[in-house]
C-alpha cells in the first residue's frame, strides 16, 4: 500500500506534550494520533461540520444523558401530553412540576460553576425544536420567554409547570406569568433568606 510522505507540523509545545502524553495513554505513536486527528478533521470539513461543534455536541448528547432526557418524536410527546392532561390533569402537572424542579437540583449539585448557566445552555439545546427560549436572571430576579407555534395548549401548560419547577428549585418564586398557546413568558424574584415567598 503505498503511503504518502512525511511533512513536518508545526505545533505549540505545550499542545505537542499533550498530544504525546494522550498517544502514549492509547498506544499510538505520535505520528499516529496526529494522521488520526487529521483524518477526523477532514472528514469533518467533509460533512460541513468542525471539530469545535462536534465536540460541543457530543458534550451536549452527555448533558443530555446525564440529566435523563430522551429523544422521542414531537408528536407522540404532544399527543401523549394530551392523553395525560385530559385523563389527570392536575396530577400531570403536578408530575412535570417535580420533574423541573429534580433536573433544577441536578444542576445546582452537580458541581459547575454556574448551574443556571449550564441549566440555560443544555435547555436551549435541547429544545432545538422551539424557535424562541430564552431564560435570563439576575441575583434578584429571573425571566422565562418560550414561543412555540407548535405547542399545543396542554403542553404549553405542562412545559409551563416544568418551568415553574426549575424557578423553584433555583429558589425563584413566580410573580408574573403570561400563558398562552405556545406562548409562555415568567418572570420571578429571589425568595427570601426566610424562605418567604
Amino acid at each position: 500500500m503505498k503511503t504518502g510522505r512525511r511533512k513536518m507540523l508545526a505545533a505549540r509545545e505545550d499542545l505537542a506534550e499533550k498530544i504525546g502524553q494522550i498517544a502514549a495513554s492509547k498506544g499510538f505513536t505520535i505520528f499516529g494520533m496526529l494522521n488520526n486527528l487529521l483524518e477526523l478533521a477532514i472528514r469533518a470539513d467533509a460533512m460541513g461540520v468542525s471539530l469545535e461543534n462536534a465536540v460541543d455536541n457530543y458534550e451536549l448528547i452527555k448533558a443530555v444523558r446525564s440529566a435523563s432526557f430522551a429523544l422521542v418524536l414531537e408528536s407522540l410527546l404532544y399527543d401523549t401530553a394530551d392523553i395525560a392532561f385530559e385523563k389527570s390533569k392536575e396530577q400531570t402537572l403536578k408530575t412535570w412540576f417535580e420533574a423541573g424542579s429534580w433536573i433544577g437540583r441536578e444542576y445546582i449539585t452537580k458541581g459547575v460553576e454556574d448551574p443556571f448557566a449550564s441549566l440555560r445552555r443544555d435547555m436551549k439545546a435541547f429544545s432545538w425544536n422551539i424557535p424562541e427560549f430564552t431564560m435570563e436572571k439576575t441575583e434578584k430576579e429571573v425571566s422565562v420567554r418560550v414561543l412555540s407555534p407548535r405547542f399545543p395548549e396542554s403542553y404549553t401548560l405542562l412545559f409551563n409547570r416544568f418551568l415553574e419547577g426549575i424557578l423553584e428549585a433555583f429558589n425563584y418564586a413566580v410573580t408574573h406569568q403570561e400563558i398562552g398557546k405556545g406562548n409562555i413568558r415568567l418572570e420571578g424574584s429571589a425568595r427570601g433568606g426566610d424562605g418567604k415567598r
